[in-house]
């Protein structure tokens, strides 16, 4: 049940499956179903398809619904209409991040997106705090299973599959659309920068459904298959971090580089909204998120850090370990430049700040960026 409906036909095909996740709880991927430099310049192009196993849903019903999540995640969702959606952390008492998601109102009920690793354990901790309000609470990731449209034609793409010419879904918008014969609800989420829908589908009509949007022959410009290896580089280039793997669970909202997003300061209490209303009195932190644009070496070259790799406050034989990369790609939008993710002491996020980071069995100079984008379409 961890794996995607699509697994039989993914591995038919030869795709490159990465594990996400650990032990039984791991799922498999799809990190490239072909040259990822393809894959890649179909999202900014035209429109790519992307399988979901590793996310999760959360659902809540009730008529208290929102009122209760409103007294318990960083956002405001108390006024959240239908067809609207928003992102949120959900923090534990010390104010640390336990869950990043994205709070959906559709159809009568609310849908809480997150990563399908947390999504049971997220559930089971909201539910410890209901008392007499009318809401219910349960992790339904083994009936739904998610994918995603990316790239410029996305719209399009759903308008095709759905028969629905021109579905208007915009920037925190969602919507019910009929796809196969199924039910899917839709939620705009730009994660490369370009236009993107995430798709919500019962389990058992998500073959259906992904073969819908893929279409045939003439049905099918622009849509093409793709994997993870693509989707992560174009989200890098346009600034858009993620948990589990840029911040997670040890980081304070203040260091995740996504708190103007998550964070309704204006709202009332809950859980956590000490901590971080302190830090945001202070403005003061000890790390935060920052993007790193390699320098060339003395060939010309641009060494690509992995992930994990120790940041240097300087290139000495002493120097101090100041963070690490949290991740990394080559930016075609950005002329091909090695860019990278990091977690810094706070004083050294400053744009323009050089660092040292070891890439590729040596050391590289980089110099933060203003910023956490190093494109965008609108520029």
């Amino acid at each position: 049940m961890n794996q995607s409906p699509m697994h039989a036909e993914f591995a038919a095909r030869d795709a490159l499956m990465i594990p996400y996740g650990s032990g039984d709880s791991a799922v498999d991927v799809v990190g490239a179903f072909e040259e990822v430099g393809i894959e890649y310049a179909a999202i900014r192009k035209g429109c790519v398809l992307f399988d979901m196993p590793h996310a999760g849903t959360v659902e809540v019903r009730g008529a208290e619904a929102l009122d209760f999540l409103n007294n318990m995640v960083t956002q405001r969702v108390d006024d959240l209409a239908d067809g609207r959606n928003r992102r949120s952390f959900w923090l534990n008492r010390k104010g640390r991040i336990d869950a990043d998601m994205r709070i959906t109102a559709i159809d009568g009920r609310v849908l809480l997106a997150l990563d399908r690793h947390i999504a049971d354990a997220t559930a089971e901790a909201l539910n410890a705090y209901l008392f007499s309000e009318d809401a219910e609470i349960s992790d339904v990731s083994d009936a739904y299973h998610r994918m995603a449209l990316h790239g410029v034609g996305a719209l399009g793409a759903l308008a095709r599959a759905s028969g629905q010419p021109g579905p208007d879904i915009g920037i925190g918008q969602s919507r019910a659309v009929q796809i196969a014969g199924a039910q899917v609800f839709v939620d705009r989420e730009d994660l490369t920068g370009d236009p993107g829908l995430e798709l919500c589908v019962p389990r058992g009509d998500a073959e259906r459904v992904y073969s819908a949007l893929l279409g045939t022959g003439e049905d099918r410009p622009g849509v093409k298959p793709a994997g993870w290896f693509a989707i992560n580089t174009a989200r890098i280039e346009a600034g858009r971090p993620i948990f589990n793997t840029d911040f997670g669970t040890d980081n304070l909202p203040m260091e995740s580089g996504v708190i103007e997003s998550r964070v309704d300061f204006k709202k009332g209490c809950y859980l956590g909204q000490e901590v971080v209303a302190r830090m945001d009195a202070r403005k003061v932190r000890k790390r935060g998120l920052a993007s790193v644009r390699i320098n060339p070496d003395g060939s010309g070259q641009a060494p690509l850090p992995s992930q994990g790799e120790r940041v240097l406050e300087s290139d000495g034989p002493d120097a101090g370990v100041i963070g690490s990369v949290t991740s990394s790609t080559i930016a075609p939008m950005a002329s091909g430049a090695s860019v990278a993710f990091a977690m810094l002491r706070d004083k050294e996020t400053k744009p323009g700040t050089e660092i040292v980071i070891a890439a590729e069995g040596k050391r590289a100079v980089g110099v933060v960026q203003d910023g956490l984008a190093f494109w965008s379409r609108n520029a």
